[in-house]
């Protein structure tokens, strides 16, 4: 980045060092530069800086408060999810600790963000899975075709190079 701004003509040394920083390869467009300052989009951590701030709030651990989507309410700065309590900070992904099984669908969702995640499978289905494997599990019959047709016919011709290799194949 530094040789980046050292060899680029003075005027556009502010628009270099902001392009680096924003991690854009492409200046901004016109409509984006506005009395000679470009109008940058904050990163979702200022954002959540500064709205705490707003609130009084602070980066400190609140130990007597456990935050939960039945216990508190959330204001949302992108994809994270902020306490208005306490500041914290729920980021909803694969690895939510909030979820909740939704018995009408059998997923997992977020009782903070509304988000639905598909339901994993239990230790017992797991190992009926194991089982249904070592078994060399059979495909399921299709009505008046036998067992598994598609599948074979995918597998038959699979590595066949032309037509005439198919041909000779079925």
């Amino acid at each position: 980045m530094i040789e980046l701004v050292r060899n680029c003509p003075s005027e556009f040394k502010e628009y270099y060092i902001q392009m680096q920083s924003a991690k854009r390869s492409q200046a901004p467009l016109p409509s984006q530069v506005k009395d000679d300052s470009i109008i940058l989009d904050k990163t979702v951590a200022d954002r959540v800086s500064i709205w705490k701030s707003s609130r009084g709030l602070t980066d400190k651990v609140v130990t007597d408060h456990a935050c939960s989507g039945e216990t508190c309410t959330y204001y949302q700065i992108g994809d994270v999810f902020v306490c208005e309590k306490t500041g914290q900070v729920h980021v909803c992904d694969d690895t939510c600790r909030e979820v909740i099984l939704d018995p009408n669908n059998e997923l997992l969702v977020c009782t903070i963000s509304g988000h639905c995640f598909d339901r994993l499978l239990s230790p017992s289905e797991m190992e009926l899975d194991a089982e249904q494997q070592q078994a060399g599990g059979t495909d399921e019959a299709e009505p008046f075709l036998g067992s598994g047709r598609f599948a074979r016919a995918y597998l038959l011709g699979y590595n066949c190079e032309d037509e005439k290799e198919l041909e000779a194949a079925l």
